[in-house]
């Protein structure tokens, strides 16, 4: 029996408003010749493993580790890529009328993000996280997605066993496989909420 539901944060809930890649657009301006794949890893493990308390620090650090010269003129540059993105955020239509039934219907509701202390801001004003009784974002823990560690921290956090979680998301490695190892049943969302709907009816959970 299902009691946990945890859903991935970026296109499963919410989502930016821009017709752009933040971090392709990085690479385009700065052009370092580094493959899409593993800059996005660096910049995840760069920005979102860490509690910063200056954003300022985190992009000299982003700078250093995709090889770039650290000048305030590359930091500013790369953050203003980032902030002009991540103050786009939105969330879907259907984000929090579907938290609302969950926790009417009983379930309880996890979320885990890789996401920087920067981006969560922005998150908190959507009111999101009032609808979430065990957020897990990676600046916390210390680790990004596909680590285990983030998942174990949510059924730690829900005191439920892996059995009784379902993990919804967007990323079939970050966010369906790697849960399903651990025993935790997982849903690959991919933008169609109808599919969800008929997704979710299989575990008995009964949402519109």
């Amino acid at each position: 029996m299902i009691k946990l539901i945890i859903f991935d944060l970026w296109k499963t809930l919410a989502f930016r408003d821009v017709k752009y890649s933040s971090t392709t657009k990085m690479l385009e301006v700065t052009k370092v010749n580094i493959p899409k794949d593993k800059f996005v890893k660096i910049f995840e493990e760069t920005l979102q493993t860490r509690k910063w308390k200056k954003e300022e620090s985190a992009y000299r650090l982003l700078c250093k580790n995709m090889g770039l010269k650290v000048t305030k003129e590359n930091v500013s540059l790369l953050m203003k890529i980032r902030k002009d993105a991540e103050k786009k955020t939105k969330l879907f239509k259907y984000s929090i009328k579907l938290l609302k039934q969950l926790q009417k219907a009983g379930y309880k509701t996890a979320l885990i993000s890789n996401t920087s202390v920067f981006a969560i801001e922005e998150i908190k004003k959507t009111k999101l996280l009032d609808y979430i009784d065990y957020p897990v974002f990676s600046f916390n823990v210390g680790v990004i997605k596909p680590n285990k560690k983030i998942y174990l921290e949510a059924l730690k956090k829900a005191k439920c066993k892996p059995k009784e979680a379902l993990m919804i998301g967007d990323k079939l490695i970050d966010d369906v496989l790697p849960p399903r190892k651990l025993g935790i049943n997982a849903i690959h969302y991919k933008g169609n909420y109808e599919e969800l709907k008929k997704e979710l009816k299989k575990f008995n959970i009964l949402v519109n």
